[in-house]
């Protein structure tokens, strides 16, 4: 390469591209003497302790030593490619970790890491003291994957003793052959998958540290013959230009597709969530890049250009200071001077200079730089001011960034969504890991109701406060709670830090936004509500002890969660919270606490495996329904994962924990009535206000009020589609009847129970399919009494087709308590012989559905051979059939129905026929007693 500026070879034969040895060298060396410029940077940017780590980091992962650090076995791989330590490398162990170190050439094996590369900000102007430091480890593609494991572990071990000495490191496996076709480990909390694969090139080729082993080959090729690539590659390795052993290949950069925009897109908002600063940056520029496409211009190609050109300053090719350049231009351009001056704060905090602060005797080439770019930008002392003390940021500050920051990143994902359709390319990042990322970015920034936002991730240090005032304002439902660092907030509106609908929602946001921490002191304005200070330090002692501190989409130690659908993990419930809750306590009084549950408020915190907080309350008389159903959908959710969530409770004006105490057992009572076999399982439970029947019809919780104790009976009468067993909660109606026929009637028969009282007797009938029927009856004799019974129900038995059983008990109250006798001499399996004894041969009476042309179910009526038809008598039907009667008997008496036929409907179940029977009835006598 005789000449090393730009000239136009694009249409150059194949072999005609004017390279030469020395020209390549020229260009070799720019790059290197870039690198060690850079390399010197990074090394001075660190504290003295740390700078061992990158004199020593070649030769630690180039032998296998015991006692150096990152030893983990002699079979480890090692050995890069063309590296050898020199003397002062070799005294820098000896000198600080052990004088015993030697060194044999002679004993290594063939090398199998091709280069090691320091990425990110690493000898730039955004590299501080806290900086992490990513480091490529490009291993050779042989090493199998055992061989893989021992060199993870190699690296773990080394970035362990960085971390020592205060360093943050991540190692990154590559191997350049993998990456080069597009193959990348799945996506983690730290490795961006293939979510992006050029726009990461682009970034390695202009930041990339060589620290040992190949340089890259994409150095040589010139910014012109990127498009050609392969073709000029190729053409180096046949001429003999370079040998194979001396460079490595990532790949070129020429043609970023379209499809890898929104990726990168939606893994640089992922990574806004924990680094928000950082992210808009890389956003924006994906941004800027995708509005030149098709003709993108990669920044790692303007920085190649510099470079033919002869130009290796440092401070020009610095990798941010082309960023922020780059970004300038396309905002300037289209004139969004808004966006423009956050993108400028977004720079200045990941320099991370306070300029405001710094002594100006001492300038580094990090503050000069900078200091030129402020004086460009025209910053006033007290704006720098104001960034320089962002670590003092307190919430208003914080939330007014928050939402620039969100609309920046909102904006920014919004057009590369637009330009995702417009180009109609695909999406080059795996669904999954698309999957994964969007539940991440979901959790961190969905607005919904009852979710607790997060303001704070990457913004500002510490948001805590020592001193916070809580304070009610407005009734019953316009009640509600602010939070203000002001004694005096009610009254300044400006104050007010947050307002919510009921307390434990405003903790919990402050908490999860760290305005709380453990010396924050929590105030009340006064009594407020029926709530003392110490209702309010119980409150949020009890949520601090399980609420995340930080959103979980920005912890790796979470992401794992990100892979599987959210499901709740621990739901909190605080009961009776307030004054209004006093009042309704004093209506009802405490000592009801054993026979219902004396609840007015709950108030319900949710927290999820993404550490999503919702909190939502409910008040009035059915609150504890509210509750269920809420418990009921988190229930439904869980279902997807292993366990059902935690529950904890905390209940207020509750003396000596008598509601506590009563509510323990209601999770297990409710696990075991909706979420164990059999299913479509009736759960009854009485509160204040009367009786509820609890079923999950459809994945909802369905409830019916039943006001006292006999609509209670009746409400359990209506239909079930198939056996819906019953369980009644202990504080329900203990000690009844219908407690004791419920504990009996344990299988899907059919159940009678009578109860002898005097001429009459009250007579129960729980069917197959769990419903209860009752009536109260004449009485004679327990035979006349369930004979006939059971000779009708036979008859409902033939109809239905059914096997079930049936099971007669009589009940008897002994003192407080029922108990229930088995009628033994009644066979459960009934057949013709009971029919045919106990059919009267004169008067048997039938009753025979029919449907009219409405739609509306009306009967015929037999009584022996002879049919009354509705069709023809209509109303008067039973005033006939009376006079019929009367000429059959010497006597009036009362008559029952033989049999009902319902052949014209499907299959029903006995209380239907039970309840036509005693309207027949009903019906037939009245007509009969009126002649």
């Amino acid at each position: 390469m005789a000449d090393t500026s730009t000239h136009n070879y694009s249409n150059n034969p194949l072999f005609d591209r004017g390279i030469t040895h020395a020209g390549l060298a020229l260009v070799r060396e720019r790059f290197l003497s870039l690198n060690r410029e850079r390399l010197i940077r990074t090394r001075t940017a660190l504290l003295p302790r740390q700078q061992i780590f990158l004199d020593l980091l070649p030769l630690l992962i180039h032998i296998n030593h015991p006692i150096l650090p990152g030893y983990n076995s002699l079979s480890a791989p090692c050995g890069i490619d063309g590296y050898q330590p020199d003397t002062l490398t070799l005294d820098r162990v000896r000198n600080n970790i052990a004088r015993s170190v030697e060194y044999r050439p002679e004993e290594q094996s063939a090398p199998l890491i091709h280069s090691v590369f320091l990425m990110g900000s690493c000898g730039t102007i955004a590299q501080a003291e806290n900086s992490d430091l990513d480091v490529w480890l490009c291993h050779h593609a042989s090493i199998d994957e055992a061989g893989l494991e021992k060199l993870y572990h190699k690296a773990g071990a080394i970035s362990k003793w960085a971390k020592s000495l205060g360093l943050e490191i991540h190692f990154f496996l590559m191997n350049n052959d993998q990456f080069r076709r597009g193959q990348r480990d799945r996506i983690s909390a730290e490795s961006a998958g293939t979510s992006q694969h050029f726009l990461l090139l682009d970034e390695f080729y202009r930041s990339a540290l060589l620290v040992a082993g190949r340089y890259p080959i994409w150095w040589l090729v010139p910014p012109e013959e990127e498009v050609n690539y392969q073709e000029y590659i190729a053409l180096l390795h046949s001429q003999g230009f370079v040998d194979p052993h001396e460079s490595i290949d990532f790949g070129g950069v020429s043609k970023i597709p379209a499809g890898e925009f929104i990726g990168a897109g939606v893994w640089q908002l992922y990574k806004a969530i924990s680094s928000p600063y950082k992210a808009v940056l890389k956003l924006l520029l994906t941004e800027a890049y995708a509005r030149d496409f098709p003709k993108v211009l990669p920044l790692c190609v303007s920085l190649k250009s510099e470079i033919y050109q002869g130009i290796t300053d440092a401070d020009i090719l610095d990798p941010y200071i082309m960023v922020y350049q780059r970004l300038a231009n396309y905002l300037s351009a289209r004139n969004e001077l808004d966006r423009l001056e956050l993108i400028r704060r977004a720079f200045y905090f990941k320099i991370g200079i306070r300029l405001s602060q710094v002594s100006t005797s001492n300038t580094t080439w990090r503050q000069q730089l900078l200091e030129n770019l402020i004086v460009e930008w025209q910053w006033r002392p007290e704006q720098l001011l104001n960034l320089d003390t962002r670590s003092r940021w307190k919430l208003r500050r914080v939330r007014e960034e928050h939402r620039f920051l969100v609309a920046e990143l909102t904006n920014s994902y919004q057009f590369l969504q637009d330009f995702a359709r417009r180009s109609k390319r695909p999406v080059l990042i795996k669904s999954q890991e698309m999957t994964l990322l969007g539940r991440k970015l979901y959790a961190a920034f969905e607005r919904k109701r009852y979710k607790v936002e997060w303001l704070n991730p990457g913004i500002a240090p510490d948001l805590s406060e020592e001193q916070l005032f809580f304070h009610s304002s407005g009734f019953g439902s316009q009640r509600r709670w602010a939070v203000s660092t002001s004694a005096r907030h009610d009254i300044e509106a400006d104050a007010i830090l947050q307002e919510h609908d009921h307390l434990s929602e405003l903790l919990c946001w402050c908490y999860c936004n760290g305005l709380i921490n453990d010396y924050s002191r929590l105030r009340l304005n006064g009594r407020q509500d029926g709530i003392t200070e110490t209702d309010l330090r119980r409150l949020a002692e009890h949520l601090g002890q399980y609420l995340p501190r930080h959103a979980y989409a920005a912890d790796p130690d979470k992401h794992e969660a990100f892979n599987r659908p959210k499901v709740p993990e621990t739901m909190l419930f605080y009961l009776n919270l307030g004054q209004h809750s006093l009042n309704a306590l004093g209506a009802t009084g405490l000592s009801n606490h054993s026979n219902n549950y004396t609840i007015d408020q709950i108030e319900v915190v949710i927290i999820n495996s993404w550490g999503e907080v919702a909190s939502i309350a409910f008040k009035g008389a059915e609150a504890l329904l509210d509750a269920f159903r809420t418990y009921q959908q988190m229930m439904l959710a869980a279902s997807r994962g292993i366990n059902p969530p935690m529950i904890h409770a905390l209940c207020f004006n509750d003396p000596d924990d008598k509601l506590l105490n009563g509510i323990r057992h209601l999770p297990k009572l409710f696990y075991r009535a909706f979420y164990t076999k059999p299913g479509n399982t009736r759960l009854l439970i009485k509160l204040s206000n009367g009786f509820y029947i609890l079923q999950s019809q459809n994945d909802e919780l369905q409830s019916i009020h039943a006001a006292g104790y006999d609509t209670l009976i009746r409400c359990l009468g209506r239909g079930q589609p198939e056996y819906s067993p019953i369980i009644m909660d202990r504080y329900c109606a203990p000690n009844s009847a219908l407690a004791n026929i419920i504990d009996t009637a344990n299988t899907a028969d059919c159940y009678v129970f009578f109860h002898r009282r005097g001429p009459k007797a009250d007579l129960f009938l729980r069917d197959e399919n769990g419903s209860l029927h009752f009536n109260t009856v004449a009485y004679t004799s327990t035979d006349a009494l369930i004979q006939p019974l059971l000779a009708f129900l036979y008859q409902c038995k033939k109809q239905q087709q059914s096997k079930h059983l049936y099971h007669v008990f009589e009940l008897h109250q002994e003192s407080d308590k029922w108990l229930s006798e088995a009628k033994t001499e009644y066979k459960p399996d009934l057949d013709d012989a009971i029919y045919d004894h106990h059919s009267d041969p004169q008067i048997h009476l039938e009753a025979l559905a029919q449907t009219q042309e409405s739609g509306r179910l009306v009967f015929d009526m037999r009584c022996g051979d002879q049919l009354f038809r509705y069709a023809q008598a209509g109303q008067e039907l039973f005033d006939e059939l009376a006079k019929q009667l009367e000429l059959l008997s010497d006597a009036p008496q009362h008559y029952h129905l033989n049999r009902i036929d319902l052949s014209i409907m499907p299959p029903q179940q006995t209380c239907l026929y039970m309840r036509y029977k005693q309207h027949i009835e009903e019906i037939l006598n009245t007509s009969v007693l009126a002649r």
